[in-house]
This record gives C-alpha cells, structure tokens and sequence, in this order.
C-alpha cells in the first residue's frame, strides 16, 4: 500500500519589530501584519503576569509581546495544527521557549484547561486575540483552509470565544481584542455585563471612516464604556503616522488609559 505523500506548505521569513524577531508564514493563509503588532502592544501587561492568547496563528502577537515584556507566561492556543507548528518553531527561532507554551487547542471545547511548565494557571491577568473578522455567511471563503480559519467565523464561535475568555479571566484582569466595527455589537452584548469596555477606532486615514477598533476589557470594572479619540494609521502621503511607526518598529506601545496614548520603551 502507498504512503500518502506529506503536503509541503510554502512558508516565507519575515522580520517584524526592525528586525527583533523572525517570523516564519505561510505564504497563503493567516499571515501577520500592523494589526497584529498594534494589538500586542495595546495589551497592559506587567512582567511576571500570566497571558493567554485565543487563535494565535504563526505566534506573531504572542512572540512580540514578550519580546517587549519580561517574565511573561504566556499560553497561546489554536485550532490549525499546521499553523500552530509553525508558531512552535517562531518560539525557537525567538528564543522565548521559557516564556511561551504553544497549544493545538480548540476553544469551543468544554472544560478546556491549561498549563505552563506543567503548572496548572486557572486563570488569566490578561487574555487577546484578534479573531476572525469576516461573518462567513456574508462573504465569499477563501479556497485556502488556512484563511478560512483565520479569516472568517460563524456568530457562535465568536460568542465561544469571548465566553470562554470570560470564564478565564481573573477579577480586574483584561481581555483585548482587534477586529472590525461590524462585529462591535457582539463584543458589547456579550461583555458590558461582567465590567467595562474602552474602545479605540482605528482609522485608515483622514478621508476613511473608523473600520477597526481595539477593544480593552476589565472583569469587574463599574467605570462606564467609553469610545475614544482615533489613531490615524497613514498620513496623506499613505505612509504610517510616526507614532504608529514607532509602535510598529518596536519603539512604543500603546497604553489607552493616558490622554497621548503612545509611549517609548
């Protein structure tokens, strides 16, 4: 009987951060951009905390962060095991095996629990993600799996995702997440219950209409829900405003509870 051949997936090795970390995709399907970096750096991580991050893809956003983070435990988890092997191997090629556990894990399973080292963490000080941005009724699926999975979700999955966060997350621990204002209504129904919300737009430049947002939760929070001012991504010469350049390039992050939300590491 014949051995079935092994598929060979095209992968490319792109730096991120000016060059502090090498990260190697697919070259069709799920591969990283500014989102990606702008979402890890919105997160309000202190050195030594527990970090859990949901459809981690190649490990991008969990690999920048603690790049920039000292001590972190991170877990990160995903669904595609062809992905989730190249992430094992951007852990490597990082050198942050001590900080990172990848997982091939599927959030919507029940009673999912996780551990760091052979340590049990029942819970989170912060958990992100950058979920699916697309309804998969309302748009036609790419013919790559991989970009299905990254690319687009059912409205079930989305609530599996942030039950599931919420289930984990400790008492004044924070959930951040990217994604499209067309799924805003389902992030606010299901979070706003459990504490509060501080909403980022995004916006592409002065002529466009906010299409992104990223959103911090607290577990626990009363404060009450507040959109703020937007980053402008591009100047009008279409290149990166130099405060997003700088948090691109590994210079700075992004803290959303000061007025100048942009400060240098």
């Amino acid at each position: 009987m014949k051995k079935e051949k092994e598929k060979v997936y095209q992968t490319t090795h792109d730096k991120f951060l000016n060059g502090s970390i090498t990260i190697e995709q697919l070259l069709d399907g799920g591969r990283s951009g500014s989102d990606t970096i702008l979402l890890a750096a919105s997160i309000p991580a202190n050195p030594g905390e527990a970090i859990l991050e949901i459809g981690t893809g190649n490990g991008t956003g969990t690999i920048a962060l603690a790049k920039q983070i000292a001590d972190l435990k991170i877990i990160a988890i995903d669904i595609d095991p062809i992905n989730l092997n190249i992430a094992k191997r951007n852990v490597i090629l990082n050198k942050l095996s001590k900080n990172i556990e990848m997982l091939n894990e599927d959030i919507t399973k029940k009673n999912l629990s996780f551990c760091f080292k052979n340590k049990l963490i029942k819970s989170f000080d912060h958990i992100f993600m950058n979920p699916p941005y697309y309804d998969a009724k309302k748009i036609i699926l790419p013919t790559s799996d991989h970009n299905k999975v990254a690319k687009s979700f059912d409205y079930n999955l989305m609530d599996s995702w942030l039950d599931i966060s919420l289930r984990l997350i400790k008492q004044k621990g924070t959930i951040t997440i990217i994604n499209k204002v067309s799924n805003l209504d389902i992030i606010i129904r299901k979070l706003t219950r459990y504490g509060s919300l501080i909403i980022l737009p995004l916006v592409a430049n002065n002529k466009k209409e906010t299409d992104r947002i990223i959103i911090n939760f607290k577990m626990g929070s009363k404060s009450n829900t507040r959109i703020l001012n937007s980053i402008i991504l591009h100047t009008d010469l279409g290149k990166y405003s130099d405060d997003v350049e700088n948090v691109l390039r590994g210079r700075a992050r992004i803290d959303i509870t000061k007025t100048n939300y942009f400060y240098q590491i």
